[in-house]
């Protein structure tokens, strides 16, 4: 199975790595803040029918991460020191 962009979502104030459909159905097993949230399940759903080959992987992996996001599990760190100065010349330039 392919890998992903890993994105981080934390649940119980935990960081969890997302990198693959595998990871994702790890992910959906531990208890989540709305269990029963209609995005949630959908992406179990999505998940099956990828492992089952019913569905594309980056479907199935964008139901995960639009579920996470709904829930509010997704966050962004703030950019770093060398990526902000960039953003600056980047700006300067324009």
């Amino acid at each position: 199975m392919p890998t992903f962009i890993p994105i981080t979502i934390y649940l119980n104030h935990k960081p969890i790595v997302v990198a693959s459909i595998p990871e994702a159905a790890n992910g959906l097993q531990q208890p989540w803040p709305f269990m029963d949230k209609p995005s949630r399940l959908e992406a179990i759903r999505m998940i099956e029918e990828c492992l089952a080959g019913h569905c594309t992987q980056q479907a199935a992996f964008d139901a995960f991460k639009a579920a996470a996001s709904e829930q509010g599990l997704l966050k962004r760190k703030p950019p770093s020191a060398s990526l902000r100065k960039f953003g600056g010349v980047a700006e300067d330039l324009l």
